[in-house]
């Protein structure tokens, strides 16, 4: 299937790359067309935000910029009370996970723009390319997630905690230390998941486009006819972000999962509180 894509694109004269092109050099460091994108979504995604938070009011009549980003917000906190079971832990570690779920949200919708791609060329090569379409991209943020999920979770329960989500209480049980030894593997499989997901969906997008923006028709190009790839794509952009971090956050919460079933079991009882049915019908 990707190699008849690939023979239509080339053959049609389509610019179809699935790594990062090299723009300029900073001494050892190559600058790729999506190291750039990725600055500039930053850039960006920095002032929107700063500018929404200035907006942001309790007052009635609040501006429909301002309540569109808390609306937002509010849906990632919500989106986080699935995965650590309650909206205290949800505001929390919202921050986080919203970092990465408005970050990939607005990378992907961004590269949709007609900016990005073979429109604008340096040297050959496209200036801006999505940073979730570079694999070293979606890599970077996987890595990051999951360094993030081993932080957080020794920040919540402590070393001795984090290590018992792997090797259970027991360690030097040889049984139990080779589940350990498999859980850890885990984390890297994790890595690989996170990241190929993210950029297979994006990169195959940006084929699509390219390919169904070329089509040719009686009076030239139609780009009507991607139209439709574009619907597809803003839905898929939202379906990645979400799917990255709810899965980044599920990570946490099974981490910690250990540490809040303690707290639970550690909540004192009220000292009014009946303890038995005998003793509540004497209270009554």
């Amino acid at each position: 299937m990707f190699s008849n894509l690939f023979n239509f694109a080339s053959e049609s004269g389509i610019h179809v790359s699935l790594k990062a092109e090299p723009i300029t050099h900073i001494g050892p460091l190559t600058v790729t067309n999506s190291m750039i994108y990725g600055t500039v979504c930053i850039v960006l995604l920095f002032i929107i935000l700063i500018i929404a938070a200035r907006k942001i009011t309790f007052k009635p009549g609040k501006s429909a910029f301002g309540g569109a980003v808390e609306y937002l917000v509010e849906f990632v906190i919500n989106l986080m009370q699935g995965p650590f079971g309650s909206r205290k832990k949800a505001v929390k570690f919202a921050p986080y996970f919203a970092t990465f779920f408005i970050f990939i949200l607005f990378n992907n919708l961004m590269g949709l723009l007609p900016v990005v791609g073979p429109a604008i060329e340096f040297g050959g090569n496209p200036i801006f390319r999505p940073f979730t379409a570079d694999l070293n991209g979606t890599i970077a943020l996987s890595v990051i997630a999951i360094i993030m999920v081993q932080i957080l979770s020794i920040k919540e329960q402590g070393v001795g905690g984090h290590l018992k989500h792997y090797f259970s209480d027991k360690p030097w049980n040889p049984i139990n230390f080779f589940i350990g030894i498999l859980e850890v593997f885990g984390e890297l499989t994790r890595i690989t998941s996170l990241s190929l997901r993210l950029f297979l969906n994006t990169a195959v997008g940006e084929i699509l486009i390219a390919v169904f923006t070329s089509m040719i028709a009686p009076n030239g190009r139609t780009p009507v006819a991607v139209i439709p790839i574009f619907l597809f794509e803003m839905l898929v952009a939202g379906i990645q972000a979400y799917v990255f971090t709810i899965l980044a956050a599920t990570y946490l919460g099974i981490s910690i999962a250990h540490a809040d079933h303690g707290e639970e079991h550690n909540v004192p009882h009220a000292p009014d509180a009946p303890k038995t049915k005998v003793e509540a019908v004497a209270r009554s």
